[in-house]
């Protein structure tokens, strides 16, 4: 019985977190319509190398479905990312750099002093990162 309780009261905080945590965008914005319409190939292996050169961040969450989705993008080639993890619970937590950062959606990009929330196809993060490669 005891740990029947602990177990549902586990379960209504893990879904009263899930409740609290904003919704995340997993669209596109309007203006990289044009950028997923473009016949680019865009090599992932070459952006992720050009994005770490330029100091580019990615803040996100272990749990986070969007976060995911944006690293799939990336296949292998993520591990070049620099990825802040914004829960103290993941791999390498460093919470305090995403208040700091005042980050409210993950995941967000930081490329060249701009900020962009929500999930971004590789043509879209080569046009905001000035990327030219393939």
């Amino acid at each position: 019985m005891k740990h029947s309780l602990h177990y549902l009261l586990f379960a209504l905080g893990v879904g009263l977190a899930i409740a609290l945590v904003p919704r995340l965008p997993v669209f596109q914005p309007a203006d990289m319509v044009m950028a997923q319409g473009t016949s680019r190939t865009i090599s992932p292996q070459g952006l992720a190398n050009h994005l770490k050169k330029i100091n580019a961040k990615m803040y996100g969450a272990y749990w986070c479905p969007a976060c995911m989705k944006q690293k799939e993008l990336f296949g292998s080639a993520f591990k070049r990312i620099n990825y802040i993890e914004c829960d103290a619970r993941g791999t390498n937590g460093q919470p305090e750099l995403c208040k700091e950062a005042n980050i409210r959606a993950y995941p967000t990009w930081e490329i060249n002093g701009k900020r962009y929330e929500g999930v971004y196809p590789l043509e879209g993060l080569a046009q905001l990162s000035g990327y030219q490669g393939r």
